[in-house]
């Protein structure tokens, strides 16, 4: 039960009642110097020293970089003792979109759906600065996340599969039969309500034209694009970011060219006997170039995994490698929605070891 709402300076204060009958008062604010260790309290509480953002048990790297360009951290309190956490990671250069991210909630304090007053408070800071979109990358061992973003217009888009190791996750919630667990992606318009038009190959049309239907922005999808319209260079460049504890790799696009088939291959080939890794691909489905670079990724067994939109001046899509990795995406915890685009990311995983055939490459992908 909520007793009291009151907003001052971009704070919050709120006195919440639990099922048995008790009452606290939270103070829902911006990070403050002072504030490092009872956010690293927070993290420890849940996750030990098990936390994959290993740089938010470091005490001087809060401090200098709580408030800045790259985050905002905000914090609950409750009887002068911080209680909870989550950030605003900003995404400033050439993609403009903010994630809400981490929010960690002491185990005592979750019966008094703080949770749900967290993400509002944070949520509505967010889209006064007016972003493109909001996006989220959320857990799939529990659904607390997805829950409260979907209930705040969110949309799932896809999935990031494979990214953390579960035999090093420590936390309260019950790991199953996975090997690696992944992230749900949801995506909010904002500011940018126009995608223009999208080239996708045909067998994920469909599924294109669902999220943006469901995001609420216009859109143009084409499945087509003549060799003239192309603009493959020679050379390829990628932004590529190991994360060897999770043996996760994250690979941007840039510039889709004849070697870029070359390029991933030689990479996929560089982890240390395929055990475990798992590989993301980001690139742009504003250029019909997308097609060539469609067929060359399947062709390696990479398969579609959602959309990435709205996040900057170009839209994107995901591709996604699991090698050996027993995704098991059956015994993830999704809300209904989720589970949908479960289903039909499963489907293209399923299908990733048929390659395409040369008319593919030129944007009939059937």
């Amino acid at each position: 039960m909520e007793n009291m709402h009151i907003w001052y300076k971009n704070k919050q204060i709120i006195e919440l009642t639990n099922q048995q009958g008790k009452s606290h008062t939270f103070l829902l604010r911006k990070f403050e110097p002072g504030d490092e260790k009872g956010i690293i309290q927070c993290i420890k509480d849940e996750y030990g020293a098990t936390y994959f953002k290993r740089h938010f048990y470091d005490e001087e790297w809060l401090l200098k970089n709580a408030i800045g360009d790259k985050y905002l951290f905000f914090v609950a309190e409750t009887d002068n003792e911080i209680i909870g956490m989550t950030v605003l990671t900003l995404f400033t250069e050439s993609e403009d979109y903010i994630e809400p991210a981490s929010q960690i909630i002491r185990k005592e304090y979750r019966r008094y759906r703080l949770a749900d007053k967290f993400v509002d408070y944070v949520f509505s800071l967010a889209e006064e600065l007016k972003p493109n979109c909001l996006f989220v990358h959320a857990v799939t061992f529990h659904k607390i996340t997805q829950s409260l973003c979907e209930a705040r217009g969110m949309i799932p888009t896809g999935f990031r599969l494979g990214t953390f190791l579960t035999k090093s996750i420590i936390n309260s919630y019950e790991i199953r039969d996975c090997e690696k667990y992944s992230e749900g992606i949801l995506v909010k318009a904002v500011n940018k309500k126009d995608a223009g038009i999208i080239y996708l190959p045909t067998e994920v049309s469909a599924f294109g034209r669902k999220i943006y239907d469901r995001l609420g922005v216009c859109y143009e999808i084409r499945n087509y694009g003549g060799t003239d319209d192309c603009c493959i260079s020679d050379k390829s460049q990628l932004v590529i970011r190991y994360d060897n504890l999770q043996k996760n790799v994250l690979v941007t696009i840039r510039k889709i060219g004849n070697d870029l088939g070359d390029k991933i291959k030689e990479l996929i080939d560089s982890f240390e006997n395929n055990e475990s890794w798992t590989m993301q691909v980001t690139l742009s489905i504003s250029t019909p170039d997308i097609f060539y670079a469609y067929a060359e990724l399947k062709g390696l067994g990479l398969f579609f995994s959602g959309l990435k939109p709205l996040c900057s001046d170009i839209e994107q899509m995901y591709m996604q490698w699991t090698g050996d990795v027993k995704l098991n995406m059956d015994h993830y915890v999704l809300t209904c929605s989720f589970d949908e685009i479960r289903k039909d990311i499963e489907s293209f995983y399923l299908g990733r070891t048929r390659g395409v055939n040369n008319d593919n490459a030129k944007g009939q992908i059937d």
